[in-house]
């Protein structure tokens, strides 16, 4: 999100994972580079970043435009009673992001004027055809990671025949892209559709506008670019499946060495699968060159 790169991201999956002590910072922001755009400190849905700036006063959150807020009230049944604490600490966090406040207030708020609503709109997509490299039960990192707690791991057969080793509850997802940047595998994806920009509060012909609605404008067009359907690799699998079938013919009964054929056979497919250049053209969906490859690869 930043537009000149100041953020540099932790060792994320480790991070989520509680394998890192604090000796390890989870960002780093390289004040060199930082052009003080102050995008971070209005889209981050968690309120980890706070402006500081000096000399103190002469740039205000007012004068930047902003993305719609993470939670919806209706002032009809909101009573803003301060001798409550739940109304107490909405009060206390509406002019920020606070995710987790958001999520204790929807829960008690005394009259349910509260709703949790996101800002962004889109879609989580799990690559399905690579989900033999994911374990959720010894990493964890998209689900400890989440701040809206939408990660979750099926447990229930139906459940996981209908969804896989992991899942997202998408009604509950702000699309921040947090589990992109934990998971070490690279299986998921955030396709944001569209954002909610908001004017600036003080008006005025400022500088830094255009470009700050360009780099948020930015995360639509890469949607654009990426398409939207899920990460799947039909014509592979076809392959696949043909190759399979040969092997099955030419041996129709089924010996020890037989089963070692086809048992090398899975061997030489997921090592195919394994290989950095593939998975990039399986991203890219250069179809062609991944059949040429495989067929290569099982010579």
């Amino acid at each position: 999100m930043c537009p000149v790169d100041a953020i540099e991201l932790g060792p994320i999956p480790e991070i989520a994972q509680n394998i890192l002590d604090d000796s390890n910072p989870k960002l780093f922001i390289d004040h060199e580079k930082c052009c003080y755009c102050m995008l971070c400190v209005i889209v981050c849905p968690t309120d980890a970043f706070h402006e500081n700036i000096e000399p103190e006063g002469q740039i205000s959150l007012d004068e930047f435009p902003s993305i719609g807020k993470f939670y919806l009230i209706d002032m009809d049944k909101c009573i803003e009673d301060k001798n409550n604490e739940i109304c107490k600490l909405c009060l206390s966090v509406r002019d920020r992001n606070a995710i987790k406040e958001y999520f204790q207030i929807e829960k008690d708020c005394p009259t349910k004027c509260f709703h949790i609503k996101s800002p962004i709109q889109g879609e989580v997509i799990i690559k399905k055809n690579m989900l033999h490299k994911c374990d959720p039960q010894g990493c964890k990192a998209c689900v400890n990671i989440c701040p809206t707690e939408s990660f979750f791991i099926p447990e229930r057969a139906e459940d996981v025949m209908k969804y896989g080793k992991i899942a997202c509850n998408e009604d509950d997802c702000f699309y921040c892209g947090a589990c992109v940047n934990s998971c070490p595998d690279d299986l998921i994806i955030i396709n944001r559709k569209e954002i909610e920009i908001k004017d600036p509060k003080k008006k005025g012909n400022y500088p830094w506008i255009q470009g700050w609605i360009n780099n948020i404008k930015d995360i639509l067009r890469r949607r654009l670019i990426e398409g939207k359907e899920q990460i799947e690799i039909p014509i592979i699998e076809e392959e696949i499946k043909k190759v399979k079938e040969k092997v099955e013919e030419e041996i129709p009964q089924l010996s020890k060495k037989d089963r070692e054929k086809l048992a090398e056979l899975n061997s030489k497919i997921q090592e195919f699968l394994k290989s950095s250049k593939i998975r990039y053209w399986i991203k890219d969906k250069k179809i062609d060159k991944i059949i040429q490859e495989l067929k290569k690869f099982l010579k």
